[in-house]
């Protein structure tokens, strides 16, 4: 039961960070915002269990969750920050719902035993052709080099969120989950100071209140409940259900982008939800079965 509110608390949670992105990286440096974001939290976590008398893990374990952290936290998280100040967030939720179809390739190359089905095929064809459907009528914007550069940056986000959920879910640990987590977040924040420095975003910090507002809500709701939750969630679910928490970001975060920043919900996009919901049913139907 614990693993599918986990699973719940991702799915919803999540889809609304897309949003609090979008407002951050309006007047907040990208990949300050996502140091601090993490930072934050990771600082909170690990003092958390520190004080409870837990010691910190040997080298080994603490290597293990530094690139975690780099590959899914400064690598996808702040990458698609960045990418975020030229695409919408419901946009940007529909590039992310592909991240399954990575995530199921890069764990069966890594020889995962883990069954793909030809009911699961047919349920990530059809989500697929969800995302399809939304998609074909931006192409025109495209012609904007940021929105390109933009699209690309949400891409490679993806790719490495998708090999660090692999690589973190093949790591057996008994260190608590909520600890561990803690462990990814301080290197990856760390290397997201180091990439904003190199690129000059301290000499453009002047952030606005909404974006200290959603920095605020990215640190507690966004780190804190769903990084963790998923943390735990990727360990305890077969990675190819697991992973389907991306569709539901994608319904979550459109409709907020829609009703918040009055971004696009045509008939297209509601034709498309519904064909991703049943993509998501058949893939569901096959691991309860």
């Amino acid at each position: 039961m614990l693993p599918w509110f986990a699973f719940a608390v991702v799915s919803i949670f999540w889809g609304t960070t897309f949003l609090a992105i979008r407002i951050g990286v309006g007047s907040f440096p990208p990949f300050i915002m996502a140091a601090i974001r993490h930072s934050i939290a990771g600082l909170i976590l690990v003092s958390w269990f520190l004080l409870k008398g837990y010691r910190l893990p040997d080298r080994k374990a603490l290597k293990t969750f530094s690139i975690n952290g780099i590959l899914m936290l400064a690598g996808g998280n702040g990458i698609i920050s960045w990418g975020m100040q030229y695409v919408d967030s419901g946009l940007t939720a529909l590039i992310c719902a592909l991240t399954p179809v990575w995530i199921v390739l890069i764990n069966k190359l890594s020889g995962s035993k883990e069954k793909i089905t030809k009911i699961a095929v047919i349920g990530f064809a059809v989500c697929l052709l969800g995302q399809i459907i939304l998609f074909k009528d931006k192409m025109n914007l495209f012609e904007s080099r940021n929105y390109l550069f933009g699209i690309m940056a949400i891409v490679v986000s993806n790719i490495l969120w998708a090999l660090g959920t692999v690589y973190s879910k093949n790591y057996v640990s008994t260190i608590p989950s909520l600890f561990a987590t803690g462990l990814q977040m301080i290197p990856g924040g760390i290397i997201l100071f180091i990439a904003a420095w190199l690129r000059g975003e301290f000499e453009n910090l002047h952030p606005h209140q909404d974006a200290l507002w959603a920095l605020v809500y990215l640190i507690i709701f966004g780190s804190l409940f769903a990084y963790s939750a998923y943390i735990y969630m990727i360990k305890q679910l077969p990675a190819s259900i697991a992973s389907t928490y991306a569709y539901i970001n994608t319904f979550v975060a459109i409709l907020l982008g829609w009703l918040w920043l009055h971004e696009t919900l045509d008939a297209s996009t509601s034709i498309a939800m519904l064909i991703t919901i049943a993509g998501v049913y058949l893939i569901s139907r096959n691991y309860n079965a």
